[in-house]
C-alpha cells in the first residue's frame, strides 16, 4: 500500500504537467490528478518510480483515460521544451 501510495504522489506530481489546462511542465500535480486511476488500474502492481511504470503506461496507452492520455502528452512536449 505505502508503494501505491508514493507512486501516486509521484504519477500526480508528473500528470500535473502534463494537464490540459496549461499547467507547467515540470507541475506533476496533473498526472496525479488525471492517471492515478490508471496506475491502479493497469499498472498498480509495479513500482511507483520505476521505468517498468512509464513501460506499462506506453503499452496501455489505448486503454488509458482520455484526461490521463492528454496530461502525459503534455507533460512529455513541456519535458523536451524545458
Amino acid at each position: 500500500m505505502l508503494v501505491r501510495t508514493a507512486f501516486a504522489l509521484l504519477l500526480t506530481t508528473a500528470a500535473a504537467a502534463a494537464a490540459p489546462n496549461g499547467a507547467t511542465p515540470t507541475d506533476r500535480s496533473e498526472l496525479k490528478k488525471y492517471c492515478t486511476g490508471d496506475y491502479f488500474t493497469y499498472c498498480g502492481d509495479l513500482a511507483p518510480d520505476g521505468p517498468e511504470v512509464q513501460a506499462c503506461f506506453r503499452q496501455n496507452k489505448a486503454k488509458l483515460t482520455p484526461n490521463c492520455q492528454a496530461a502525459i502528452t503534455a507533460y512529455t512536449k513541456g519535458q523536451k521544451r524545458g
